[in-house]
């Protein structure tokens, strides 16, 4: 009998140490980082044709510090220096007018801008 109830509080500490820890769900939302965002592009010809300007909000929720890659609709990839600018809205990137019209992108096309940490340099243009 008494073994009985040995096992009876064994299972309730072990069912209180179960309580103590999290589910592995709450644990996983705490790590979510945000690599990348989809935006507006909008054109501005004070840009210079290898930068982009974004809110610095924007720039601190994806971590970017100095380039970006900037992928236009399946169409087109840039990688372009980052300029924070507060005055630029936050769901918006400002880009040269000249050299996405060349590339065939219009203004107030959606894009996805993330880091880039790869290695071309700021200007760099890729057809997918």
């Amino acid at each position: 009998m008494e073994s009985g109830r040995r096992d009876d509080k064994g299972r309730e500490r072990v069912s209180k140490l179960v309580d103590v820890i999290p589910p592995a769900s709450a644990l996983r939302e705490a790590g979510k980082v945000l690599r990348e965002k989809r935006i507006r592009i909008k054109y501005d010809p004070s840009v210079k044709p290898d930068s982009a300007k974004l809110n610095s909000a924007l720039a601190k929720m994806l971590n970017i510090s100095d380039r970006i890659e900037l992928v236009v609709a399946g169409r087109a990839k840039f990688v372009l220096n980052a300029v924070i600018d507060d005055s630029v809205e936050h769901d918006r990137v400002h880009v040269n007018p000249d050299v996405m019209k060349s590339e065939g992108v219009a203004d107030n096309s959606i894009a996805t801008v993330r880091a880039y940490s790869g290695t071309l340099q700021a200007g760099a243009k890729t057809r997918i």
